[in-house]
């Protein structure tokens, strides 16, 4: 109750050890204003994960620029981001290759869409916890990469599929990939489309999952 909405996504991720932000939304008032109320610390963050340069993921990164000066961003080799992650007094740390950047926490490979754009994955006792931005290279193949590195089956996928407009077809595909590869639970939020979210909540009742602004998910590591 009471939170603001905004187009864009912003992921508060927060383990035994460490807290950070997916994403940072398209504006920082809108950040700072529902962080205060959900009780989260923004100083506190240990690092950022950016999936890709667009304004409504990466907006809120002058917020945490004065907050945190030198917190490190983790983000896709685009030069025009880590330009502006400098310029902000960011620290920018382009990610070529699957790495663990905390304990059981990986930025995952990124992928050409375009945009070049990279995912999070967290270690859970049920399976991989992948956050993806706005899946421009396709949320399977977002997947797969973590998956194929990390070597462990996805539990949950969360964050924008980018399948707005797409057909039923190509939804049912995306649907049954995502099963077969071992997901449980899949979270379509921002602006995945009615369409996949319809399939989902019709046809992988137990496995589909809403929300917005204010959803909080809980997984034992």
């Amino acid at each position: 109750e009471g939170l603001e909405t905004a187009w864009g996504l912003a992921v508060y991720l927060e383990t035994d050890q460490t807290k950070l932000l997916f994403d940072t939304g398209p504006d920082p008032g809108v950040l700072e204003r529902n962080a205060e109320k959900l009780g989260i610390d923004l100083s506190k963050m240990d690092f950022i994960v950016i999936s890709h340069p667009h304004g409504d993921h990466t907006g809120g990164l002058k917020l945490l620029s004065s907050m945190k000066p030198g917190l490190r961003v983790y983000m896709p080799p685009d030069q025009s981001l880590k330009n502006y992650v400098q310029s902000l007094g960011l620290e920018p740390i382009p990610v070529n290759s699957t790495v663990e950047v905390a304990k059981g926490i990986f930025v995952v490979k990124p992928l050409y869409g375009p945009p070049v754009e990279e995912a999070l994955a967290v270690k859970t006792s049920k399976g991989l916890a992948i956050l993806v931005g706005c899946s421009h290279p396709g949320v399977v193949n977002l997947v797969n990469q973590a998956v194929r590195d990390l070597g462990i089956k996805p539990y949950l996928v969360l964050g924008r599929f980018h399948m707005f407009g797409a057909s039923l077809q190509d939804v049912k595909e995306v649907a049954s990939r995502l099963v077969e590869m071992g997901a449980e639970k899949i979270y379509p939020i921002h602006c995945s489309g009615d369409i996949l979210r319809n399939y989902l909540a019709n046809s992988y009742r137990d496995k589909y999952g809403d929300g917005g602004v204010g959803l909080e998910i809980v997984i034992q590591r």
